[in-house]
């Protein structure tokens, strides 16, 4: 996502984004953990991560941007007993030949993978830096050529018992340039191999305002898919754009917006002969038929004067779900029972208590079996992107130990 633009925005997000929309459903929710950081320390050097680069495969051929990574989430699976992690290098893959195969997609952004621990997500190993293959069926995705940036982190290994089992679905984040930034969409890519390739299945959400070039830069981050309270649904939360009219999206972003599809027809489609993405619709009023690429969506939560960017994650000793906010310099929190109506914000952290703030791309993660399902004590990932001038070469990825009393 390439971190100077999303800081950028981010920035405008906390500054002075105000809510429409009201859902009175959410003022009924109220939080029964109060989140206390108990640690917060370095998992990833810049040291290391420079080390890293120096040995991925294939070779990293952005000399000036070097190894970008993790420049989205860090999404997390546990694969034959290890932990396997999964970002994205924000740099340039030009297309390559290496070992007598091509590849890279001449795309800024990727999907790597490393394997390593919770305490070391780099590993020993060389980071395998592969990019998001076009789909077979060139009709599946049009906009495959206009992306300049795709890149993801966030998983979801499919159980023994679904469609694909054992297989890795992911979604990405796709920006097409804007004059002045990007305008971005979320899609989906799915492994049969444990990541070491990804095919790209389409585009699952775009924002309500439809693109143009000359439009304020706008960001829809690279959440997870979350999986509703029933079984039956994908979700995914995201902030939305409702079309105003003009090219400034001013005061009418969401807060948080959610779209669902069925999980089991999801699967089958992405994991079936011909790997693709089916609809998601958006939730306004109800699920109707607004779609996930460019229908209305409602706020599920207006109590804030803040956005940024989401990651929602399920937490089994709660029986809830847990929100996280980014907005740049700041992380917020939210709980909700449903997954539709959330409490009030609270402040989790404020990155400017601390030198060279801020920091970004946030990834909830367990500690048990399912590192997508959290308990009473929990990691936050995040990258710190200092604010020094130094760039990606002192970028280091930190660990926040968070306890739930």
């Amino acid at each position: 996502m390439r971190a100077a633009k999303l800081l950028l925005l981010a920035t405008i997000f906390v500054s002075g984004c105000t809510m429409a929309v009201v859902d009175a459903g959410a003022q009924d929710i109220v939080s029964i953990c109060s989140p206390k950081i108990i640690d917060n320390r370095v998992v990833a050097t810049a040291a290391q991560r420079k080390a890293a680069g120096e040995i991925a495969q294939p070779p990293i051929n952005d000399l000036a941007n070097g190894f970008a990574w993790p420049d989205t989430p860090l999404g997390v699976a546990k694969i034959g007993g290890r932990y396997v992690f999964f970002g994205s290098d924000g740099g340039l893959h030009l297309r390559q030949l290496w070992h007598g195969h091509l590849y890279g997609n001449d795309k800024y952004g990727s999907i790597t993978r490393t394997v390593g621990t919770l305490d070391d997500p780099l590993g020993l190993a060389p980071p395998a830096d592969v990019t998001i293959n076009r789909n077979p069926d060139a009709t599946i995705n049009a906009f495959y050529r206009s992306y300049d940036y795709m890149g993801g982190g966030p998983v979801y290994k499919v159980p023994t018992d679904k469609p694909g089992h054992d297989n890795l679905l992911l979604l990405y984040h796709a920006e097409i340039p804007t004059i002045t930034s990007f305008y971005s969409v979320l899609g989906l890519a799915s492994s049969t191999n444990e990541g070491a390739s990804w095919t790209d299945l389409g585009e699952i959400v775009r924002v309500n305002q439809g693109y143009r070039t000359d439009m304020d830069g706008f960001d829809v981050g690279d959440p997870s898919l979350v999986v509703s309270p029933d079984g039956k649904y994908f979700y995914v939360y995201f902030p939305d754009w409702r079309a105003n009219g003009t090219v400034h999206w001013g005061d009418t972003v969401t807060f948080a917006s959610v779209a669902r599809a069925p999980l089991d027809d999801v699967l089958q489609a992405a994991f079936g002969k011909k790997p693709h993405a089916i609809a998601f619709q958006k939730y306004y009023d109800g699920w109707r038929l607004d779609q996930g690429l460019g229908g209305y969506s409602q706020d599920l939560n207006q109590q804030t004067p803040y956005s940024g960017t989401l990651q929602v994650a399920y937490n089994d000793y709660l029986q809830r779900y847990q929100m996280i906010v980014n907005a740049g310099v700041v992380l917020y929190y939210s709980e909700s029972k449903n997954g539709l109506t959330w409490s009030p914000l609270s402040l989790l952290f404020d990155f400017r208590s601390v030198a060279l703030a801020p920091s970004v791309y946030v990834a909830p993660v367990g500690m048990g079996d399912d590192p997508n399902i959290l308990g009473q004590q929990y990691y936050i990932f995040y990258t710190s992107y200092p604010s020094n001038g130094t760039g990606w070469q002192g970028a280091t990825v930190r660990r926040f130990t968070v306890s739930c009393p």
